[in-house]
């Protein structure tokens, strides 16, 4: 079926932001120690590797997840390569071919960081003004290849642009190994009520295979 995975492993060490509780596993049954069956529980904070923030997220009164129609990531989808590490600014996304309603994906050289264990000082994020700009032009989500695409610290200005305008945000996507171009994008969140976002599974498939 030719689809590319771009979904991080949830992995004990895996990088995470700050307050956000870290992947982490323990054996409830063991068939190594004679048990019937393999059973572990699972914790992790709803914002680990790759997952979506729905305006509920960082809108008191926003969508939540489970407001979503479960095909809402089912669509078409854009990957633009902004190779040049700085952030990504209203003249870049300017520059981009894109419809409204596509799903817009950008590859940066945050990727690199995204199958590692520590988050780095420095990375990409999405301006301000560029944020007002793919709002404007009625994109339906966005993603970007890290845990998330505010500076740290920073209150989240940006994810508010998003989140207010009810479109949803996909991070923490690997994109190191994916080419530029259109995609048919099959994502699925997991369901649980109260929804303030989720680990997903992100395939891509490029357009003209999907013909």
């Amino acid at each position: 079926m030719c689809y590319i995975d771009v979904t991080v492993p949830m992995r004990k060490d895996m990088i995470h932001p700050p307050g956000v509780p870290p992947f982490e596993y323990e054996d409830v049954f063991s068939m190594e120690k004679g048990d019937g069956a393999n059973v572990r529980k699972l914790t992790f904070g709803s914002h680990l590797g790759t997952h979506f923030d729905p305006p509920y997220h960082q809108v008191i009164d926003g969508k939540k997840g489970d407001d979503l129609p479960a095909d809402y990531f089912i669509g078409s989808a854009k990957v633009f390569e902004l190779m040049s590490g700085n952030d990504i600014s209203l003249k870049d996304v300017e520059s981009l071919d894109f419809e409204p309603g596509d799903i817009i994906l950008f590859k940066t050289p945050n990727s690199r960081w995204m199958l590692q264990n520590e988050l780095p000082e420095e990375y990409v994020t999405v301006e301000m003004e560029a944020a007002r700009y793919l709002v404007d032009h009625g994109i339906h989500a966005i993603g970007i290849d890290f845990p998330t695409l505010d500076k740290l610290g920073s209150g989240d200005p940006v994810h508010k642009v998003f989140l207010n305008a009810g479109i949803p945000i996909i991070e923490g996507i690997y994109l190191g190994e994916t080419e530029p171009g259109s995609y048919q994008m099959v994502a699925l969140f997991m369901s649980i009520t109260e929804n303030d976002g989720s680990p997903m599974r992100v395939l891509l498939k490029k357009e003209s295979e999907s013909k």
